[in-house]
């Protein structure tokens, strides 16, 4: 998948993966088509995770809060458990930088890539409203091969976000950000992924 996750060039890197076997192609199929529709209902992340853990609001531009499956260009508010940035009314933004969907003879594969941006609703703030830095990004995989289903969340040149003009902003995201690449990122994202499988072997009862 090199030509889908941005390559690691700087900072840390985190990867997360689940897996699922179905017993017959015809229903990996159904479940391919399953759990990309669950990737792309963004403001029901949090009630896939098993652990309590960031809010995800889909949003417009301007930041307008939006009910819809996700699409290229679409920004994603989060509300992240701890001290909220105070820049943004207390949130982290990331846009969709990329939506990729393949196939071929060999496999069947869904991918949305996100990066920090600054906050929508303030269009006069070009500072980025996110405790990583800019270059950062977080890609979720979706891929399936015959009988298989792989989920991967793979982040991406992870840096600490301390250089806005807000000092307090400084503050928050270095210790915010320093938790992240400590490994306190880590729980969230596997819960996220292990909760998308769980939701597709609930839903066509097969084991996980």
């Amino acid at each position: 998948m090199k030509n889908i996750i941005p390559e690691q060039k700087e900072g840390k890197h985190l990867d997360c993966f689940e897996s699922l076997e179905f017993p017959s192609e015809a229903i990996a199929n159904l479940a391919y088509a399953s759990a990309i529709n669950n990737l792309r209902k963004v403001n029901h992340w949090h009630e896939l995770a098993q652990i309590p853990a960031t809010v995800f609001q889909l949003t417009a531009g301007y930041g307008t809060p939006i009910d819809r499956l996700l699409e290229l260009h679409d920004y994603i508010r989060l509300d992240i458990p701890g001290p909220g940035l105070p820049s943004s009314d207390g949130y982290d933004w990331v846009n969709v930088v990329s939506l990729i969907s393949d196939k071929t003879d060999d496999y069947s594969v869904f991918a949305i890539t996100l990066k920090p941006c600054p906050d929508p609703s303030h269009p006069g703030d070009k500072n980025t409203a996110h405790f990583f830095e800019g270059i950062s990004s977080s890609t979720f995989l979706i891929e399936q091969r015959r009988n298989s289903i792989l989920f991967q969340y793979a982040g991406r040149n992870e840096i600490i976000n301390v250089d806005n003009e807000n000092m307090s902003d400084n503050v928050r995201n270095y210790f915010i950000g320093l938790a992240a690449k400590i490994g306190a990122s880590y729980p969230q994202w596997k819960s996220l992924l292990k909760g998308m499988a769980h939701a597709v072997t609930k839903e066509f009862n097969v084991q996980h």
